[in-house]
């Protein structure tokens, strides 16, 4: 299945009532360059006598993808996944050679430690980590009753995958496969386009989209780290280059969040003109070599010029926090997109270019589980069947379970599975018994491949029929036994099909009826992991503020829209949940932002002892009791930024700023915090004490 395909349909499926077009742009190349590939993976494999040279064409199809760069980085992981699964099959079949009992067992184990890191990463390392866990599934297993060939079988199986991998990396290279890294600067640029739009129609005043458009412009921006894996194996100095492309995201992402409270500030309350005037002079700048320090006290300077009686107000300096905020970040998009394209040095900004995640180890686990009671089914179904060729279900299931770890929908890959290994048997028996006795030299057999690969990339390459494409594609060539001698015993034919059709129905049952996921459930666990979060932050023990946090932030947003969309029924009220939900990860946000700042006044002997009252009451306080103490607080930072240099000054406003901020979050989402739970005077005993002060 193709990243993108995976990253699409992962996070952002298609409207039901939107059919996906048949065909994708650049299927035409894809399809030809994947056939290319099959043809000199087979050749080589027959010329080489391997004992299972169909397995060449399977590691073919499994890395085939449309860029360069993605078919390299599968390459990558899929070599390192393979030595790495090789090398505990040969473990286990050298420590439990003698006891099948315990040779499952450990097989069974190390499936489901795999499939539980596999789902806790993304991109090609999770296919890397499942690989490691099935390897052992197609070596160790299938010479569970001739332990003494497994260096030969795990042999042949590194040889097949070498070979595969040769040949789509050389025939990318021969062909001129597009380049991920292009396609990277380019969305890159179209990206940033959008975002620096949207600051500017929030800058202006203007009606911006709502939490779940600019949730799904999240993550559409957060969708181009899967193509910083890719890039990074096509491109020189790939380091320095693809840490700006990883600065360019954090910082259109921290452009969106502060484009959001932009807009909110000036539709809820009152800015005074001049502060609007000014910091919409500054945005029109070209200059961008500014941070936000430096952008509050060239602004702040200019207004008292103007106006020698202005006194900033918590609205005021509110708004100009967040417009200084998203107008230096304006630096690190470009910067970053810069240092993409021409590998410029960017300083210690790169050293902070950090994309994270957030992991769902609750899933994580109940996959694990799956694979591990469906592997365990099949091997009580295998054994009791008594039959060698039986343990090529337990194989075959044992990869369609740990593959479907990827999958956000189980069920459906399950269902892709069957339908794909059931058309892939059909269309074998078409051609083992009409097709291939007529088939006399490898040219002949080769143009046999095409019409089967150009439809195999084609359901690749569609969202709704990925999986099917998968299953058909990349096990047609086992399904139909190539070999250096071809044989047609009908017998051998049907025997070996039928335990592939039993682990494909196996796999159904398993994955469609075993803790099948709920968007429910599933977004349940988002909500709860934001909650715990508001209160570690509240208890200052929270991330600080910065590039983890705000990718973490985003990419969990960017889950909850998913499994949101997926809920069928009562979709405003959905909406609502979700709108709850984003206002209460943005007043996480918001008490980071708070503690950072307050641990930079600590810095400045103006404001050390001013800042340590605040933290200590925003650790303390009840929140009934904080929303008056945080206006206090405010007030007099800003008094002390009258009398204080300039740095300390605006050091000073940017704390009564995010001082308001969090008051002013506080008192909007008092019914969303009660309704969760979170609105509990723990710590009431003290607060009236430390309020004082």
């Amino acid at each position: 299945m193709t990243e993108g395909v995976q990253m699409r349909a992962r996070w952002w499926p298609l409207p039901s009532d939107l059919p996906a077009p048949p065909f994708q742009p650049g299927w035409i190349g894809f399809s030809l360059r994947t056939w290319a590939a099959v043809c000199l993976a087979l050749a080589t494999a027959f010329w080489s006598q391997l004992d299972s040279p169909a397995g060449a064409a399977v590691t073919v199809m499994i890395i085939a993808q449309p860029l360069r760069g993605q078919a390299l980085s599968k390459a990558m992981y899929r070599l390192i996944g393979t030595a790495l699964g090789v090398a505990v099959s040969i473990v286990l079949i050298a420590t439990f050679s003698q006891d099948r009992g315990m040779l499952l067992g450990g097989c069974a184990l190390w499936l489901a430690g795999c499939t539980y890191v596999g789902t806790l990463e993304r991109h090609f390392r999770s296919y890397g980590a499942l690989l490691a866990g099935y390897t052992v599934g197609l070596v160790a297993i299938n010479v569970i009753d001739t332990p003494q060939t497994v260096f030969d079988v795990a042999l042949s199986r590194a040889s097949c995958v070498a070979i595969g991998i040769a040949s789509v990396a050389l025939v990318n290279m021969l062909t001129g496969s597009p380049r991920a890294w292009q396609k990277l600067a380019d969305n890159l640029e179209a990206k940033a386009g959008k975002v620096r739009q949207l600051g500017r129609k929030a800058m202006e005043g203007a009606a911006i989209a709502d939490a779940m458009e600019t949730t799904a412009l999240a993550s559409e921006v957060l969708s181009l780290s899967a193509q910083i894996s890719y890039a990074r194996t096509e491109i020189d100095r790939s380091t320095r280059r693809m840490a700006g492309a990883r600065l360019a995201i954090i910082g259109m992402l921290t452009v969106l969040g502060a484009s959001r409270s932009l807009a909110h500030i000036l539709r809820n309350k009152a800015v005074s003109g001049l502060a609007r005037r000014h910091v919409l002079a500054w945005h029109e700048k070209r200059d961008e070599g500014f941070d936000r320090f430096e952008t509050v006290r060239s602004v702040l300077e200019r207004m008292r010029e103007e106006d020698p009686a202005y006194r900033l107000t918590p609205v005021d300096a509110h708004y100009l926090e967040r417009a200084a905020v998203m107008l230096s970040n304006r630096l690190h998009i470009s910067t970053g997109t810069r240092t993409l394209q021409h590998a410029t040095p960017a300083g210690k900004a790169l050293r902070l270019a950090r994309i994270a995640q957030h992991p769902d180890h609750v899933a994580a686990f109940v996959n694990a589980m799956r694979v591990l009671i469906g592997f365990s089914i099949t091997a009580g179904l295998c054994i009791a069947c008594g039959l060698p060729a039986s343990m090529t279900a337990l194989s075959q299931a044992a990869l369609i379970l740990t593959l479907a770890s990827t999958s956000a929908d189980t069920s459906q890959f399950g269902m892709g599975a069957i339908l794909g290994l059931s058309l892939a048997v059909g269309v074998a028996i078409g051609m083992n018994y009409w097709v291939l006795p007529y088939v006399a030299a490898f040219g002949a057999l080769s143009l046999v491949f095409l019409p089967h690969t150009v439809f195999a990339c084609l359901m690749l390459m569609n969202a709704r029929t990925s999986a099917m494409g998968f299953n058909y594609g990349a096990f047609f060539p086992v399904i139909l036994g190539l070999g250096n001698h071809h044989e047609y015993d009908p017998s051998a034919f049907i025997s070996r099909n039928l335990f592939y059709l039993l682990s494909g129905v196996v796999s159904f049952v398993i994955l469609v009826l075993l803790f099948p996921p709920t968007p429910a459930h599933r977004r349940f666990r988002i909500a709860a992991a934001i909650g715990r979060d508001f209160e570690r932050q509240m208890e200052g023990k929270g991330l600080p503020a910065g590039a983890t946090l705000l990718t973490r932030k985003y990419d969990r947003l960017t889950q909850l829209l998913d499994w949101t969309n997926r809920l069928r029924s009562g979709r405003p009220v959905n909406r609502h949940v979700f709108d709850r939900l984003v206002m209460l990860e943005d007043l996480t946000s918001t008490l980071a932002r708070l503690h950072h700042y307050l641990d930079q006044a600590r810095d400045c002997p103006e404001l050390a002892s001013l800042s340590d009252q605040a933290s200590r009451v925003m650790k303390t306080a009840s929140l009934d009791a904080l929303q008056e103490t945080l206006a206090r607080f405010a007030s007099r930072f800003l008094a002390r930024a009258d009398e204080a240099p300039p740095q300390a000054c605006a050091v000073a406003v940017l704390c009564a700023g995010s001082l308001e901020a969090v008051r002013e979050t506080l008192g909007e989402n008092r019914s969303t915090l009660r309704h969760f739970g979170l609105a509990r005077p723990r710590w009431a005993n003290r607060a009236g004490r430390e309020t004082q002060g």
